[in-house]
């Protein structure tokens, strides 16, 4: 039975799955999802996702909101955990108000099918996200780790309350903690602001920057200065850490997050639903059961399943 029947007479189709000894078809099915999840989350913050980074001489460093292999894996990990709780979820529903029970094999190969409704529910997420204007992100706050500044000139207040300052070729640090702060040296927060108070943040905000363990040979430095002032020619970093990121409220790409929270329900809403009938058919339970299911199911892939990215 085809993707018609899937979603016309789905009590019909998981019914169908206990002749079918094959699961390569539910294989292909999940592998589809995950893959539609690494491209949209790839896509979006590739392509669709637009942040400044509002760090003076530091915004040349290379920073990124998501790495790549960030996505990758966050959303390997959603479809899989996605996957296990789908099983447990529906196979113990089954096993306490069922009639009768289908094999582990095919119950596995029915939720596996339920990853159409994923795949789907991405394509048309996709469709509308296209047209939508950009997300706009600001970064206001990072931490280097194992950072090498070339061409440095550094300028600190030693300990005693007098002004050091060194110049060297390469200037390394553990660490360097890069953030903007306001008049009491508190960072600012992460959040969502208006355009207003992003501008105010800019205007009213400076930069306050940290280095742990750095050192500059042949000159001796302190564990841990805070910089007056820093300049430099490039930087590189092995890490990046962003510890402040504002999103700006009331722009015209908020529709995507808008977008990206209907995305998220509908596919669990509809996941559930559909595990309800999927439980009923191979187990035999009752119709007044499947709403109850249903219900549990929804609230798990909520509260135990990460967002979709």
């Amino acid at each position: 039975m085809g993707l018609l029947t899937f979603f016309s007479h789905p009590s019909r189709f998981f019914t169908s799955l206990e002749s079918q000894l094959n699961v390569k078809k539910g294989l292909t099915i999940f592998s589809i999802a995950a893959v539609s999840q690494i491209l949209v989350s790839l896509y979006i913050v590739g392509y669709k996702t637009v942040y400044e980074v509002a760090l003076g001489e530091y915004s040349m460093a290379e920073i990124r909101l998501f790495s790549p292999d960030y996505l990758v894996m966050s959303s390997l990990t959603t479809v899989f955990v996605a996957l296990v709780m789908l099983v447990g979820v529906g196979r113990i529903m089954g096993r306490l108000f069922g009639k009768s029970s289908a094999s582990m094999k095919t119950f596995i190969n029915a939720v596996l099918h339920l990853f159409i409704i994923l795949a789907i529910v991405n394509i048309v997420y996709v469709a509308f996200a296209a047209g939508a204007p950009s997300e706009r992100y600001y970064v206001f706050g990072v931490e280097f780790t194992d950072v090498v500044f070339h061409g440095a000139k550094l300028v600190w207040t030693g300990s005693e309350g007098g002004r050091t300052g060194v110049e060297a070729d390469i200037l390394y640090a553990k660490k360097a903690d890069v953030a903007r702060v306001h008049q009491n040296q508190t960072p600012v927060a992460s959040g969502v602001y208006t355009a207003e108070e992003i501008t105010s943040l800019l205007r009213t905000t400076q930069l306050k920057a940290t280095l742990t363990q750095p050192s500059a040979p042949p000159h001796a430095l302190p564990e841990k200065i805070a910089v007056e002032s820093l300049s430099f020619t490039s930087l590189n970093a092995k890490n990046v850490v962003l510890t402040s990121v504002a999103a700006v409220r009331g722009e015209p790409g908020a529709f995507l997050v808008q977008l990206s929270l209907v995305r998220n329900v509908s596919w669990k809403a509809l996941t559930s639903v559909y595990l309800g009938f999927c439980v009923s058919a191979l187990h035999n339970t009752s119709r007044k059961m499947s709403p109850f299911v249903m219900l549990i199911s929804y609230l798990v892939l909520t509260n135990l399943v990460p967002a979709l990215f």
